[in-house]
């Protein structure tokens, strides 16, 4: 989950990246929510991280997001979901709600592969999926070939 502390780094990054004119790599190793626990602190974080996220891309960052586990919830939503450039490896389920959460809220089950990393592909929540073996190919590949004006770290 994501906390005040986490939120807190998270955007200090984005903006030393935007400072200094890098790429930013978003690899999410799963998320399950806000750590609304935390009040207040904990909640604003996802607004914060994503005006944080447009900030960045509006000052011209390159902005990517790589799925690597069950990625749920806020962050997904809000401040992940925000890049133009998200990528999946084969066995992440990505959504905004768990399958524990729908069966929770709405008394139905949903399909075993309804998060699956090929489905959020099918319906455009995501650009692309990766083998795990090709990660590091598949990044330099995508910093040297997405254009714009995001390419200023050149």
């Amino acid at each position: 989950t994501v906390g005040a502390a986490e939120g807190e780094k998270f955007i200090r990054a984005l903006s030393r990246a935007r400072k200094k004119h890098y790429p930013f790599l978003a690899y999410v190793h799963g998320t399950a929510g806000i750590r609304i626990q935390e009040g207040t602190n904990g909640v604003i974080q996802m607004p914060r991280a994503t005006m944080a996220v447009r900030r960045y891309i509006e000052a011209g960052g390159l902005y990517l997001v790589l799925y690597d586990t069950n990625s749920y919830a806020g962050p997904v939503a809000s401040f992940l979901g925000c890049s133009p450039y998200q990528f999946s490896v084969r066995s992440a389920n990505i959504g905004f709600a768990g399958p524990g959460v729908i069966k929770e809220t709405t008394g139905t089950d949903i399909p075993p592969d309804y998060h699956l990393a090929y489905n959020a592909l099918a319906r455009g929540h995501i650009q692309g999926i990766w083998d795990r073996r090709e990660i590091r190919n598949n990044l330099v590949q995508a910093f040297q070939t997405i254009g714009g004006r995001n390419l200023y770290y050149r």
